[in-house]
Order: structure tokens, then C-alpha cells, then sequence
């Protein structure tokens, strides 16, 4: 929770440096620690199951060479 506040204040006062109210940074910098982690989960699961085909396809490979 406190990630989304710090985030909101952050992205608040980067917005208005432009001139801007402040209202769409706060609101894009509540919801940027959220996305992140999701897209970081999302990465994370690509990449081990591209590990595990990886594998399966290496351990095939060598079982159809032994016969």
C-alpha cells in the first residue's frame, strides 16, 4: 500500500512540472507499481516455461538419438 501512495505523490509532482494539475500523474503513478508487478510475474512465468520446453526438448532429443 505504502508503494502506490509514494507512488502517487511521485508522479503527482512530476506532473506538474509540466503545469499540469497533477491529477493524471498521481493517478498513473498509483497504478504503476501494480503493473509492474504483474509484468514481472508475467516474465517470470514466460521464462521458466520457456526453461521447462527447453528441457523436455533436450532430454527428447537425446532419448531419439539412443535408439
Amino acid at each position: 500500500m505504502i508503494t502506490e501512495i509514494i507512488g502517487a505523490v511521485v508522479g503527482s509532482k512530476l506532473d506538474q512540472q509540466d503545469g499540469d494539475s497533477g491529477a493524471k500523474g498521481a493517478v498513473i503513478g498509483y497504478f504503476t507499481p501494480r503493473l509492474v508487478g504483474a509484468v514481472v510475474k508475467v516474465g517470470l512465468l514466460a521464462a521458466i516455461g520457456y526453461g521447462v520446453v527447453k528441457a523436455v526438448q533436450s532430454l527428447t532429443s537425446e532419448n531419439d538419438a539412443n535408439y
